[in-house]
């Protein structure tokens, strides 16, 4: 085709670009090369990324001889094209994805057709075609929703840093009263519950003048302050021993662990999709030591099971202070909901409004971040309710966010066992608990025989895309991941009864350990022949 027959800027670009190629021009070839090249290495491993070089596409060439950019007389446009399936932006299709590099001045319909010369295919579509000019980057004005989420996010960063002023004026007016630095922590215990902490004062002849001086601060001030960047971080990192008897220490051991264990799990299944030899990684899926990884959603139960024993225990050192009554029932649930809900919905509205802006590459989701569409339509209404894994399941909104979701929903339901149990009637807490165990283990088996070929691993449902999600059906249903919380209830229960003091024999202790030394690597390996 001459330039005569080029009827749009796209045509005409491509033909210069062809014509630049046949003359060996160093520019046009520069686009050629980054594209995906057909039969790279590793197809039989499961390399269906055919990407080719992002960067080549859209960087001018730098030429170190003469220390110089090389000119070009358009730039180029980076898209990935999926003939097989139909793609949406932040997933992998199932087959092949090409990288091609185009003229920037082409739009979607030109690539289209391009593309469907080029695999001889009539069925191609706008959607199987996703391109670097339809960045959010690229966009000239910001959508309404990036605009409110930074003015939320100016709006604390502009608390935080008034608030760490205010903090360091308001110690260095207490230290220049108090010139032993210990005194310091007088004012961190008065700024924060407004009272004087006799041990941090330890000297009495400071302690009216102490006074006066923090009372100088007014409660707005002392407001304000509770948003130091200063005391934050002092908190999160100022590790003190607790020698209260209330103390549960122990229990951050089996969360360290079991962190640890979740982001092994998730650095490995969250990569999956990207990788080059998932082959590889599904023959692994047959050896033992790999079910450490398969079955790391085991180590998620464990963070129920810690929920559960804290809510039971909570819940009866709060009886015992205050009768049961209908407020402190509304406070139970209100006082959950307000303690995770702002910092959720903060988290939700930068992965759904910001994320898009973070990165770029020819997998990055970068026109819509790493939200769904449906999530922005109608999936974050179901997070501010924490129904997400009930309604608009393929909708939800940070995937991850399943979690809250159920623990949440534990939290409405647990009253049930907890309110026989401090009135008096423990029998029946105790049988609601198990109740609750039994429709885990229920449900569970109800679902496996009602779908007998699903799979029973999160690796293999990610390489799998038809038929029953063991994700939806299992893992994030509320019915199914009950049991571990309810055990924690029961853990709960048998702690108040037995109280600190309790010591089981060497036998039940012996048959205990047994027991549980059989179990787990039983309960590791059980998805071999599944992964």
């Amino acid at each position: 085709m001459s330039n005569s027959n080029a009827t749009t800027q796209c045509e005409q670009d491509f033909l210069i670009l062809v014509e630049a190629a046949l003359s060996r021009d160093l520019w046009a070839l520069k686009l050629f090369d980054s594209w995906g090249k057909p039969l790279p290495s590793g197809v039989l491993k499961g390399n269906m990324l055919w990407t080719g070089n992002y960067d080549e596409c859209l960087d001018s060439l730098y030429q170190p001889a003469n220390k110089t950019f090389l000119s070009q007389p358009f730039v180029g446009q980076y898209c990935t094209l999926s003939p097989s399936d139909t793609i949406s932006e932040g997933t992998v299709s199932s087959g092949l994805t090409l990288g091609i590099c185009v003229p920037s001045s082409c739009d979607r319909q030109s690539i289209v057709r391009l593309a469907r010369n080029l695999f001889k295919k009539d069925n191609i579509t706008e959607n199987n075609v996703l391109c670097s000019n339809d960045a959010a980057s690229k966009q000239k004005n910001l959508p309404r929703g990036v605009v409110i989420t930074c003015v939320i996010l100016s709006i604390l960063g502009l608390l935080v840093f008034v608030g760490t002023i205010v903090d360091l004026i308001l110690a260095c007016r207490f230290e220049s009263i108090n010139p032993d630095s210990s005194h310091i922590n007088g004012y961190n215990a008065i700024s924060d519950i407004g009272l004087i902490n006799s041990k941090s004062i330890i000297s009495s002849r400071y302690l009216c003048s102490s006074i006066q001086a923090l009372l100088s601060a007014t409660p707005q001030s002392i407001f304000i302050a509770q948003f130091s960047a200063v005391r934050t971080l002092r908190r999160i990192f100022t590790m003190e021993k607790k020698n209260d008897d209330n103390s549960l220490a122990f229990i951050h051991g089996l969360r360290v662990l079991s962190l640890f264990w979740v982001i092994f799990g998730h650095s490995i299944l969250f990569n999956l999709f990207y990788t080059n030899n998932i082959i590889d990684v599904l023959s692994w899926s047959h050896n033992i030591a790999f079910q450490l990884i398969s079955n790391g959603v085991l180590s998620v139960d464990t963070f129920f099971v810690i929920s559960g024993y804290l809510t039971a225990i909570i819940f009866v050192r709060e009886i015992t202070k205050e009768k049961l009554s209908f407020r402190f029932l509304i406070r139970y649930y209100i006082h959950r909901y307000i303690r995770l809900t702002p910092t959720f919905l903060l988290v939700l509205l930068v992965s759904i409004n910001l994320t898009a802006y973070f990165g770029r590459g020819p997998i990055y989701p970068s026109i819509q971040g790493f939200e769904s569409e449906g999530c922005r339509q109608h999936g974050w209404w179901t997070a501010i309710l924490y129904v997400g894994n009930l309604v608009h399941v393929d909708d939800m909104c940070l995937g991850v966010s399943w979690y809250l979701y159920n623990d949440m929903q534990f939290h409405w339901i647990a009253p049930l066992a907890l309110i026989p149990f401090v009135i008096g009637r423990k029998s029946i807490g105790y049988f609601v608990t198990t109740i609750y165990v039994l429709i885990g283990i229920g449900s569970i088996v109800g679902i496996l025989l009602y779908y007998p070929n699903m799979s029973l691993s999160l690796f293999a449902d990610a390489t799998n895309v038809n038929g029953p999600s063991f994700f939806s059906k299992i893992y994030i249903a509320p019915w199914c991941r009950i049991s571990a919380y309810a055990i924690g209830l029961l853990t709960g229960f048998i702690f108040i009864n037995t109280g600190h003091s309790y010591r089981s024999n060497t036998l039940i202790s012996s048959i205990s350990s047994t027991i549980n030394g059989i179990s787990e690597p039983n309960d590791l390996v059980t998805a071999v022949n599944n992964s």
